[in-house]
């Protein structure tokens, strides 16, 4: 599995990312992170938890990666890992470790995933995801307002209605649950944490809509 460390990218051994685990009472794992700023804020938040970004875009990690490396009295965490990695194909030594998965407002591939319940895309979120593990995907609907940019032009708006009477059937198919929908105003945007939720967070009408998952056993 290749992390980064600052300006360093690496390889970590099974070994080493189940001693770093065991460590702690649980992982949360943060899909699409971006510059990884949600990741070192939940974990300083959540001591107790190892919390894990997955980017495919190594250079983007560098910044908030490098502050969790540092020694903790400069502000380091040794409970914050940044992993190299697509939804598409998740790294192997992370599947099925992530009790709570958040995915804040993506964009690309994974937001065309998501919107439409793509297989590879579910697939790769399900594999994840610990049995009873909870998914928290909030989705930018800010993007299906003129002029729609072209990476939406051609997706449907995930209203609340579209999520239950479309996405839940694909969703199920991968054994994730949608157990709620809900749009979300401008102030619970910008709790979501992110660099890209606080700028989304000035502009109104509410920009985004939250769906909520439960991965369920094969058989459940």
């Amino acid at each position: 599995m290749q992390i980064v460390r600052g300006r360093k990218r690496e390889s970590m051994p099974r070994e080493a990312l189940c001693a770093l685990i065991a460590r702690f009472t649980g992982v949360t794992l943060d899909v699409g992170t971006g510059d990884g700023s949600f990741v070192y804020r939940y974990a300083r938040e959540h001591p107790e938890r190892l919390v894990v970004g997955l980017d495919p875009v190594a250079e983007n990690l560098r910044e908030w990666s490098a502050k969790a490396a540092r020694k903790p009295e400069r502000g380091g965490l040794g409970n914050a890992l940044y992993v190299v990695g697509t939804i598409e194909q998740p790294p192997d030594d992370l599947r099925g470790r992530a009790e709570e998965v958040f995915v804040t407002l993506p964009w690309g591939s994974l937001m065309r995933g998501l919107v439409l319940g793509e297989d590879n895309v579910l697939a790769g979120l399900a594999a994840l995801v610990a049995t009873n593990g909870r998914v928290r995907i909030v989705i930018n609907t800010r993007i299906f307002d003129d002029p729609v940019p072209i990476e939406a032009r051609d997706l449907p708006e995930p209203t609340p209605v579209y999520v239950r009477q479309t996405l839940a059937p694909r969703y199920a198919a991968h054994d994730l649950e949608i157990t709620a929908v809900r749009e979300i105003d401008a102030d619970a945007v910008r709790a979501l944490g992110t660099t890209w939720a606080k700028r989304l967070s000035h502009r109104r009408p509410p920009p985004s809509i939250a769906i909520e998952c439960t991965k369920r056993a094969p058989d459940g």
